[in-house]
């Protein structure tokens, strides 16, 4: 069940990368995958130099490239990288680079390394987010503070396919890690002082007794629901740690952050949204939200329909 057959891992010799890489080699161990590490030279960095230098634009890129690989070479041995693990070093933008070298390998994971907010800002930086929105794979943003085994995983769900797929792997990372597991849905109870007029099922100022009585009645059906729909997984989880949890917030994205921080999880697994009509493939904002307000490690899976935006 999901398991991986080729991981690549985005290397830039940070902290965080190297969080990163010790993530990707404990997991292609685990799944006897093969592990590719990317380090990529950004090309711009490489034109302007060359221009202020007054270099030989050609001959200065394949230097840097040399000195680039065995830096990354270096690295890659102090991260205990699995059997057979090759190092790839790319000129280029950042993020095409790493989308291509998820394409030219097939892989079915993309690690990445993410500072601590408190370090770095809201969330992940713009080469991770541009692989976010634009990669057809799995993507774990692996936080700088957590090198070893996850010990809480959080898994969200919103009843979709997606989710369904997401809470697979989230299954799959609690089995390697011996973690405990939470399965959780985050529910938005409804507002009393909302303005009701029009609203398609009659519902008026002056009816919150209505209101709380269909809100009572949809919150109920939440926990056989969510029982009903972790149940194709019993048999893989039969020996897990397991709680259902249904969450009430008024924001789904603040709701499932809240729920990962009470809960200390150092793994957060959620689906995200595919392509809309705008004018690029967004996250989603609930996964969005989550993802720049959280200080841990998360593990985005994307619907099986995405397709990557790249050539």
């Amino acid at each position: 069940m999901n398991a991986l057959r080729t991981i690549v891992v985005g290397l830039d010799f940070t902290p965080a990368s190297r969080a990163a890489l010790r993530q990707a080699a404990r997991m292609a161990a685990w799944n006897e995958a093969a592990l590719h590490a990317v380090h990529v030279v950004e090309s711009s960095w490489i034109d302007d130099l060359a221009g202020v230098l007054g270099l030989d634009r050609d001959r200065f890129a394949r230097e840097v490239e040399e000195r680039s690989r065995k830096a990354a070479e270096d690295v890659a041995a102090q991260g205990e990288l699995a059997v057979g693990a090759r190092v790839d070093v790319a000129v280029g933008s950042t993020a095409d680079m790493l989308m291509r070298s998820v394409k030219a390998h097939a892989a079915d994971l993309l690690v990445l390394g993410v500072r601590s907010p408190v370090s770095a800002g809201r969330g992940p930086g713009p080469v991770a987010t541009a692989c976010l929105r634009r990669t057809r794979t799995k993507v774990l943003l692996a936080h700088e503070d957590h090198t070893g085994p996850y010990r809480t995983i959080v898994a969200c769900t919103d009843f979709s396919d997606t989710s369904f797929r997401a809470l697979q792997m989230a299954v799959r990372v609690a089995q390697q890690d011996k973690a405990a597991l939470r399965i959780v849905h985050v529910a938005i109870p409804p507002r009393l002082d909302m303005a009701y007029a029009g609203h398609p099922l009659g519902m008026w100022p002056g009816q919150p007794l209505k209101v709380m009585e269909m809100w009572n009645t949809y919150r109920a059906a939440l926990d056989p629901r969510l029982e009903k729909f972790v149940e194709p997984l019993r048999h893989e989880m039969v020996a897990l740690n397991v709680t259902l949890d249904i969450a009430e917030h008024d924001h789904y994205g603040r709701g499932i952050a809240a729920y990962a921080k009470e809960h200390a999880a150092d793994l957060l697994v959620l689906g995200t949204q595919g392509k809309t009509n705008l004018r690029y493939a967004l996250l989603g904002s609930t996964a969005e939200r989550v993802l720049g307000e959280l200080p841990c490690s998360a593990l985005t899976v994307k619907p099986a329909e995405f397709a990557m935006d790249i050539d």
